[in-house]
């Protein structure tokens, strides 16, 4: 007998605890008493406790899409532009508990790491950084984030979930990563892939999905970045202080996508409130406005400036 499902999804994407939640819950599989958390709050304890009934693949590789048995049942976790700024937020530190922090002054990176973030190449063209005897000033982090979500079509994490979406085996549920992180979404979408593939989940509560909620840091803060766009907005003053790198970069890709002509510095300093902002974006100088060459677009016309530096 195969497989019941086959969970594919990208490093980040949580893939392993929904593999070990509908292990756990199924009727068809055996009982499993252990959580799979590990200290760190990732759901890769244990993997030998479960069943291997649903098998949990890392579909792309080596730039190719691969799935494994195709032709069995496969439950894809996906992604949209949208869902990018939490798991940018936590990505380096979870996926393979490689925890590369990106919020220090000096991004350290390993060979492990570069392994499955394929940094070294495009921090070597855009930066003149060799990652390999050299660490990530923080800058340069938040510049590296900052360009992805200003081109969020262009995000590694897109570029594959297209890929996936479009080679997808014929019996295949998407499972959206934002469903990850509300509970009734969950719920609800826990019901809709046991209805379609006869999983025979007996959940009696939902308390192990608290649990994984709970340890994943981006939540408890998720609306942060959009209620600092807010106060920006209506000229409200509010501490950003406590920013994480990725979450600065969002802000200044939202800052250089709504005020024409404006670029954010290139320093490790970043603004500390929203009232900083407002006034240094009031006062930035005239002589100083260009053409930002990273916007894709401008008024909805292609940027001549981007078009040139992308055939370089």
């Amino acid at each position: 007998m195969g497989n019941i499902a086959n969970i594919t999804y990208q490093g980040g994407t949580h893939g392993r605890f929904l593999s070990f939640f509908l292990d756990k819950f199924s009727r068809r599989t055996p009982e499993i008493t252990h959580l799979p958390f590990t200290k760190a709050g990732t759901s890769h304890a244990k993997k030998e406790m479960l069943s291997g009934k649903f098998p949990d693949w890392h579909n792309l590789q080596n730039g190719k899409d691969i799935f494994m048995n195709t032709h069995e049942r496969h439950v894809l976790i996906t992604v949209e532009t949208e869902d990018l700024l939490n798991i940018e937020r936590a990505v380096t530190m979870r996926t393979g508990d490689l925890n590369v922090d990106t919020n220090k002054e000096n991004v350290e990176t390993t060979a492990d790491f570069l392994q499955v973030f394929p940094w070294a190449d495009k921090c070597a063209e855009m930066y003149n950084l060799d990652l390999t005897t050299q660490n990530i000033p923080r800058f340069i982090m938040r510049d590296f984030y900052k360009k992805s979500f200003l081109d969020p079509e262009q995000n590694g994490f897109i570029v594959a979930d297209r890929a996936m979406r479009n080679n997808k085996p014929a019996e295949c549920f998407e499972f959206p990563v934002s469903h990850m992180w509300n509970k009734d979404k969950f719920i609800e979408t826990i019901k809709a892939l046991d209805k379609k593939f006869d999983l025979q989940l007996d959940i009696p509560d939902f308390t192990i999905y608290d649990i994984f909620r709970s340890k994943y840091p981006p939540l408890a803060t998720e609306h942060r970045t959009s209620n600092a766009i807010d106060h920006i907005k209506n000229k409200q003053d509010m501490d950003i202080s406590e920013l994480e790198t990725v979450e600065q970069a969002y802000l200044a890709s939202w800052i250089e996508k709504n005020y024409d002509f404006i670029t954010v510095p290139l320093t490790n300093y970043f603004f500390q409130s929203t009232k900083e902002i407002c006034q240094w974006l009031e006062c930035y100088p005239q002589e100083y406005k260009a053409m930002n060459p990273n916007l894709p677009t401008f008024n909805g016309i292609p940027n001549p400036y981007h078009l040139a530096k992308l055939k370089k």
